[in-house]
Order: structure tokens, then C-alpha cells, then sequence
């Protein structure tokens, strides 16, 4: 082998080179690109995540209101009637009381 052959294939030996890096600096920059958008991606799901705990947290709040709204319903609606069934059986033991004496 002569030395222009020598020379010849070590050019064609480093441009399969130059072309296996500009391969592998493609491969590169798209690896770098999916991984932005995972991180994006990561970011996204953490903000709805931090949404649904707000969500969750004005239900919770929700709820909170709708049982008070419930009791004060049900304490103004019953209270009057509670209060005479009371009066009832104090008036009826007192009466039992009285009869006894």
C-alpha cells in the first residue's frame, strides 16, 4: 500500500468518523429536546397537582359550610319543638312528683 492509498483511507476513515459525531450530535440535541419536554411536562403535572389540592381544600371548606347551614337548619327548624317536648316532660314529672307528696 502505497503512501497516498495510506493517506486516501485514512481521509475516508475520519470522514466515517466525522459522520458517526455529527450522528451522535443529533441523537444528542433530540435527547436533550425529549428531556425539556419531560421537564415541562413534570412542571404541568405539579401545577395541576398544586391546583387539585386547592380544589380538595375549597370542598373540604365546602362541606364545612354546607354542614353548618345543615345544624343551623335543623337547630331552627326542630329547637321549638324540642323545647316543648322538654317543657312536657318536666311539667309531666313534676306533676308525678306532686302526686307522690
Amino acid at each position: 500500500m502505497t503512501s497516498a492509498n495510506m493517506y486516501n483511507e485514512f481521509v475516508r476513515y475520519f470522514e466515517r468518523m466525522g459522520e458517526l459525531y455529527k450522528g451522535y450530535t443529533k441523537g444528542m440535541e433530540r435527547i436533550n429536546q425529549l428531556y425539556t419536554e419531560s421537564i415541562k411536562n413534570v412542571e404541568k403535572t405539579n401545577e395541576l397537582y398544586r391546583e387539585l389540592i386547592k380544589t380538595n381544600e375549597r370542598m373540604t371548606e365546602l362541606y364545612k359550610d354546607i354542614q353548618k347551614i345543615n345544624l343551623d337548619w335543623l337547630d331552627i327548624f326542630w329547637r321549638p319543638w324540642l323545647s316543648k317536648e322538654q317543657e312536657k316532660r318536666d311539667n309531666t314529672q313534676t306533676e308525678g312528683e306532686d302526686k307522690k307528696h
